[in-house]
């Protein structure tokens, strides 16, 4: 079983850590040049099983490994592993669980079985023993990922424990992460290959199987979203876009909303303010190149055709410059020691039994209905005083955002289905309205210059502003009944 902690980084970091960890370790790394090939089916079958198999070149020796998936704990993964001497051809026989070598077995009749992708990296290999019972292996990856025609970067680190206990790895994940930022890496070297042979987005497979404790879900839970994050950001994925700035900030959000559902369950003492803290510190910082990648895509670029071109040139040009600015400036944060910093720790505090005694062993997910009740009751009191104003809509918005989230981890029955559906009607309606807030914030701080341009496009979408407040009214009517009916049901 291999128990390994991996953490990716920038090659600055890579040089400023190696330094470091020489230091550490007593001794200089000793460096390798690692080529290795995978093998799948063209529908990539032993994936879908959870299943890696490799042939490693390592100068003259050359290896057959497995390894499937396993577990995930606040960034700390336990696997197994089989590793032998490759001769030509497959040989599983050193595979000791029968499942899996039988399924090998019979991939390797299938008529249809390639290479499916490739990594081509240098390895340098530390040995961290700071007492007699504890070993690590320190390897840090550097080179490339080959896949379908396609290729992604590759720095990382991997903290392997060969002996002694899980702790102290984490210990020296965590002094590692004061060095030089780093951040938890979610997918492993062949995961990332087959999303980048497929053409897709870094994604996070599902979990085969749901917690039925309330203390094991919230951890799993709360890795979720902490994963959500890391696999969106620019140290984890080379083509960082908007996309994947949009979706670093639903993982914060949901990541806020789970530690608001579980506040009542929380042990005292735990970090949930620290994290929260962070959490809202870090979006703030990274909303303007969102709001302004809004405003470009969603309201300027629709109505080019309706605003004089000239005018509409000079004001798309400006806006440009600014999204440009405000994006540079996120990417800069999300790559920061002081979010990287944030990230890890929030990821290391998993392992620190987050949850009272008395709700840790509390049934899955009937313990989320218990938590879920007072926030559909709170959330009924601020419909039921809701005044029409642009702050207290986007105050609703915002609390909406959460309880989507949180309806999602109680019992999903017909009734909780429904509200969820309306929930998302009002929370559309309510998300159009604030980006034209928020554009309107963003065009009034622009030159005088430009104000009649900017009246004309205010203009364009006045029916489309007039048509939301209309329907908005109806929907929160809906909504207050779903809403009623819900909790009456988990009464």
């Amino acid at each position: 079983m291999e128990i390994e902690f991996k953490l990716s980084c920038t090659p600055l970091s890579a040089r400023t850590l190696a330094r470091h960890l020489t230091r550490l370790c007593g001794a200089a790394p000793h460096k390798l040049q690692l080529q290795n090939t995978y093998y799948d089916t063209p529908n990539q079958d032993l994936r879908a099983q959870g299943i890696a198999l490799r042939i490693r070149q390592q100068g003259d020796l050359r290896l057959q490994t497995v390894k499937c998936a396993g577990s995930m704990s606040g960034g700390l993964s336990s696997r197994p592993e089989w590793e032998t001497p490759y001769s030509g051809r497959f040989d599983f026989s050193p595979v000791d669980d029968t499942q899996i070598r039988q399924r090998l077995e019979i991939f390797a009749r299938l008529p249809g079985y390639r290479a499916t992708l490739d990594t081509d990296f240098s390895r340098h290999v530390w040995h961290w023993r700071p007492d007699a019972e504890t070993h690590v292996e320190i390897m840090l990856d550097r080179g490339r990922i080959l896949a379908g025609g396609r290729e992604d970067s590759l720095c990382e680190f991997e903290l392997e424990l060969i002996s002694g206990t899980p702790a102290r790895l984490l210990d020296l994940a965590a002094h590692l992460g004061q060095i030089a930022p780093l951040f938890p890496c979610p997918l492993s070297k062949a995961t990332r290959g087959s999303l980048l042979l497929a053409g897709k987005r870094n994604t996070l497979p599902a979990m085969d199987t749901r917690p039925t404790e309330s203390g094991a879900a919230f951890v799993a839970e709360a890795q979720a979203c902490l994963d959500h994050i890391s696999i969106n950001l620019p140290a984890n994925c080379s083509a960082f876009d908007a996309e994947n700035l949009h979706q670093v900030r639903v993982g914060m959000r949901r990541l806020r909303a789970l530690l608001q559902l579980f506040r009542p369950a929380l042990r005292k003492g735990w970090c949930r303010r620290d994290i929260q803290a962070g959490a809202r510190e870090h979006m703030r910082a990274i909303a303007p190149a969102r709001n302004l990648h809004v405003l470009m895509d969603e309201l300027l670029a629709p109505v080019a055709g309706e605003v004089d071109a000239r005018a509409w040139q000079r004001l798309n040009g400006r806006l440009s410059g600014m999204a440009e600015q405000a994006f540079a400036a996120a990417r800069t944060h999300l790559q920061s020691l002081p979010f990287a910093w944030w990230l890890l720790q929030s990821s290391l505090a998993l392992h620190a039994e987050p949850l009272r005694p008395a709700w840790r062993s509390k049934p899955w997910p009937q313990g989320a209905d218990m938590l879920l009740a007072q926030h559909l009751k709170d959330y009924a009191a601020h419909l039921q005083g809701l005044k029409r104003t642009p702050e207290a809509l986007h105050e609703l918005r915002k609390a909406g955002k959460h309880l989507r989230y949180q309806l999602t981890l109680g019992s999903r029955t017909d009734r909780s289905r429904q509200l969820g559906r309306q929930l998302a009607r009002v929370q559309d309606s309510l998300g159009q309205l604030n980006d034209l807030y928020s554009a309107g914030e963003i065009l009034n701080r622009q030159p005088a210059s430009l104000t009649a341009t900017i009246a004309a496009l205010g203009e364009a979408h006045r029916k489309r502003h007039a048509a939301l407040h209309e329907q908005l009214p109806r929907q929160l009517r809906r909504l207050r009944d779903e809403l009623a009916a819900t909790r009456k049901e988990k009464r």
